[in-house]
């Protein structure tokens, strides 16, 4: 018979008594069978003292392990237990990338099941060159405060990690994801002349915090140490800094006396991040499991002093896991030539053959095809930026894979602070966006181009105060020559570079008229590169436009992960999946005046926080009242007035306001703005009912983008038809919540997980909050014993679960997206 998962047979068994009755177990007369947790446990002792090989491509195999059904199901769980959050395997692959797979083989009358085999993902350069001793790592003394460690690094040495951290530069320089971190403590001789071995003074009066945020699904952060010569190090700004608190400077103090300061080249301080909440995300998403954690290391009594310092530093700070030895299904960050080549010219282009800053700012485009690192470049060449520039502005015109906002809306960033992790740990308010309410503009290229034009254009006038580069050098500049004033412009365009893609990238650039293109070139993906006439049509557009001379166009390297031999932990992450990432941090974090912008919210990443505690099913939600908006716009869908409440129930919107000065913007950032009173409706007659002002498809268009701003994102709840009141659930800001007047909805659904309680018992009530699986509206569900949760198939009604993940767990969001979410928000009167 062909094998069966546990839930299958926990199903079977339930749906089917006399199968149960009539089953009978044939008795060996063969010695007992070893125990299967027995066997585990001595095949990982066999194989403990066995180094780790790059070479290494499958696992060792479990042959004829007789065991009985009680046992077998320990195994099973037990391996699915370790799969979890075992560091040398996929931890969250599901089915598809398991490396236990249990089946019956016919020989002999008991079953009998073995381990199949899966090809691992063994980078060795995915390794920290960094190696913990006695002498390079300080810990602290009392058992009270296990969240901190000091680490002295060479120069060149790596320290690759999983998970999350507040990286606190001390002495020296290092580096990760571009961004140079300089020390804060002033390192210096107590009297002159001393030997190396003296006492250091160290000034701990402030320090700069960055949080760095490394998940599984994207390429590991990676600390260098670097040094800096002193011509380079003059030119980097001033980091922001914040006054040192009492408890970790007498940390700081206490660990720094345990280091011999001279020998190392840089010196940081590790502290544990996970009060910024982001690790609950895997128990939203079973999918997620295990991006952030990973299972802790162990000693086994025989290592040598080596594995024992390692052991220590990977259990030292909680949620931050170095990468000490070759590790399945981990990649890190590596940054081709052809990338530090390209950022260098950028950064150089900064200044002058006198080493003064030029007087325009520049503007960089980075444009090229599909899964070629666009976003990671782009990333790069921002946080390097912000080493020269106080302000960044950042504008991101890839709807699908958005940097800092949600999926479907271009936005304006003027970014503060680097952005050290993947896009969904580091979501900013906007400066200015618009929703377009689609992964891709090719539904409607008119209504995006037009967003993207007006977002330059305010860049330029109220952004930088400087004309674009196709006017004359000379009064260029409309402000006084401060620093702050000085804010260059990098572009993330989409992937799309084919036919009406294509056209819509030559519109882009002819209108920014940028400084600097960074094309994306991969030698054994012709079809995903740029055309070969790309550079001659930029010089035929420079001349048309009256310009001497075309932008500075640069070939960049595209990096491949992964190939045909060896399975790249990133092919198993969906770009839906990313989507959902976004979409649920969104959500999920802290109301706050969480800003690019505002200089009293913008002093470390450190003010993002989330909170996965409470599911969004059973939060407070915010009363809008629709008689304040202007009106209700559906983009991509017919819907006949008389519907339109129907559809905005349960589903993801867009909250539009007026278009803001600078005035207004600033204040609303820096949290000085006024506003009036959000949603009374108290005095409301509630005897009729008013519908919102709703504008159909096909004869009104959408918002336009020379009048209007999109604030942010909202879920509704639900809608109070008698008061005329939507039930919001929204992290936008306050200031900026109360100048809403519209709702835009789009193509864009809502994650499914997002409308469940992940908290919720379902042993009691199947279902969701109490509420038995059938009558829970929205929900697409298949009433089928492979998706029955452990229910016989012919349970009650409302017993039956919709296919939320029980098998296999990880069609949720990735492939199956569309029939598991397209009921969400889209449901109408019959």
């Amino acid at each position: 018979m062909p094998p069966k998962t546990k839930k299958q047979k926990i199903a079977a068994t339930f749906s089917s008594v006399s199968v149960a009755v009539t089953t009978t177990t044939t008795v060996s007369s063969s010695p007992a069978p070893l125990s299967a947790i027995a066997a585990r446990r001595k095949i990982q002792q066999q194989t403990s003292d066995v180094v780790a090989s790059p070479d290494i491509e499958e696992r060792p195999e479990v042959d004829n392990l007789d065991v009985d059904d009680e046992e077998k199901e320990s195994l099973d769980s037990d391996e699915s237990s370790d799969d979890s959050d075992d560091s040398d395997g996929d931890q969250d692959n599901g089915d598809e990338a398991s490396d236990v797979k249990l089946s019956k083989k016919s020989s002999g009358s008991t079953p009998q099941f073995e381990r199949r085999d899966r090809k691992l993902f063994m980078d060795p350069q995915s390794v920290s060159t960094f190696k913990p001793t006695r002498y390079n790592v300080a810990y602290p003394l009392t058992p009270a405060s296990p969240n901190i460690v000091l680490i002295g690094m060479k120069r060149g040495e790596t320290l690759v990690f999983q998970g999350c951290a507040n990286i606190i530069p001390l002495i020296g320089h290092s580096t990760s994801l571009g961004y140079i971190m300089s020390g804060t403590a002033d390192k210096r001789r107590t009297k002159k002349n001393q030997p190396k071995s003296a006492t250091r003074e160290l000034d701990l009066t402030t320090v700069s915090i960055f949080t760095s945020i490394s998940p599984r699904t994207h390429a590991l952060a990676v600390i260098e140490s670097i040094a800096l010569v002193g011509s380079e190090r003059n030119k980097l700004v001033q980091q922001r800094s914040i006054t040192t608190p009492e408890v970790l400077r007498i940390q700081l103090e206490s660990l720094l006396t345990r280091l011999r300061l001279d020998d190392f080249d840089t010196v940081l301080a590790i502290q544990s991040a996970v009060g910024c909440g982001i690790l609950g995300i895997e128990k939203v998403v079973p999918l997620f499991k295990g991006i952030f954690s990973r299972k802790p290391s162990r000693l086994r009594g025989h290592e040598d002093e080596e594995k024992q310092h390692q052991v220590r530093l990977e259990n030292s700070v909680p949620g931050f896991h170095p990468i000490l030895e070759p590790t399945d299904s981990i990649a890190a960050l590596k940054i081709p030539n052809t990338w530090q080549d390209a950022i260098q010219t950028l950064v150089d282009s900064t200044v002058d053959e006198n080493g003064a800053r030029v007087k325009r700012p520049p503007v960089a485009v980075v444009c090229g095809g599909k899964k070629m690192g666009k976003s990671t470049f782009s990333r790069l060449i921002l946080n390097r930026m912000l080493n020269r520039y106080r302000k960044v502005a950042f504008l991101e015109c890839d709807i699908g894979q958005s940097e800092f906002t949600p999926v479907g809306m271009v936005a304006l960033h003027v970014i503060e602070t680097p952005a050290l992790g993947a896009p969904f740990t580091h979501p900013r308010q906007p400066y200015r966006a618009f929703y377009v309410g689609n992964s891709t503009p090719r539904d409607d290229p008119d209504y995006y181009i037009s967003c993207v034009k007006e977002l330059v254009k305010t860049y330029y006038g109220q952004v930088s105060h400087t004309r674009t580069w196709a006017d004359d050098e000379e009064d260029d500049y409309h402000s006084d020559d401060d620093e702050d004033e000085h804010i260059p412009l990098i572009i993330n365009t989409q992937g799309w570079i084919k036919g009406m893609g294509y056209d819509l990238l030559l519109q882009l650039l002819e209108y920014t008229a940028p400084s600097h293109i960074f094309g994306f070139h991969s030698p054994s993906s012709g079809d995903s590169n740029l055309p070969q006439s790309f550079f001659e049509t930029l010089r035929e557009q420079a001349r048309a436009a009256g310009r001497d001379r075309p932008p500075g166009f640069s070939y960049v390297a595209a990096v491949v992960l992964g190939d045909e031999s060896n399975l790249s932990p990133f092919t198993k992450y969906h770009p839906a999946d990313h989507r959902a990432l976004a979409l649920l941090s969104y959500f999920y974090q802290k109301q706050q005046d969480i800003s690019s912008g505002s200089t009293a919210q913008a002093v470390s990443s450190q003010t993002l926080q989330w909170d996965f505690s409470q599911a969004l099913v059973v939060r407070r939600p915010w009363c809008w009242d629709w008689a304040q908006a202007k009106g209700v716009w559906v983009l991509f869908d017919q819907v006949p007035p008389s519907q339109i409440l129907h559809v905005l129930n349960g589903s993801l919107i867009a909250l539009t306001g007026d278009k803001e000065t600078r005035e207004e913007i600033e204040n609303d950032l820096s949290g000085t703005g006024t506003a009036t009173q959000f949603a009374s409706t108290a005095d409301l007659p509630t005897d009729t009912l008013i519908p919102p002002s709703y504008f159909p498809l096909g004869q009104y268009p959408p918002p336009p983008p020379e009048h209007t701003t999109c604030h942010g994102l909202a879920i509704i709840r639900s809608i109070q038809p008698s008061t005329r009141t939507l039930h919001i659930l929204t992290p936008t800001p306050l200031s900026k919540l109360q100048k809403c007047n519209g709702i835009v909805k789009g193509a864009v659904h809502l994650p499914i997980h997002a409308s469940l309680d992940h908290n919720e018992d379902n042993t009691t009530v199947p279902g969701v909050a109490g509420v038995p699986w059938k009558k829970v509206p929205y929900l697409n569900y298949e009433a089928s014993s492979s998706y029955s949760n452990g229910t016989q198939s012919g349970s009650p009604s409302g017993s039956a679960s919709p296919r939320l993940g029980f098998a296999p767990p990880v069609k949720i969001i990735g492939s199956d997206a569309k029939s598991t979410r397209k009921n969400l928000g889209r449901k109408r009167l019959e």
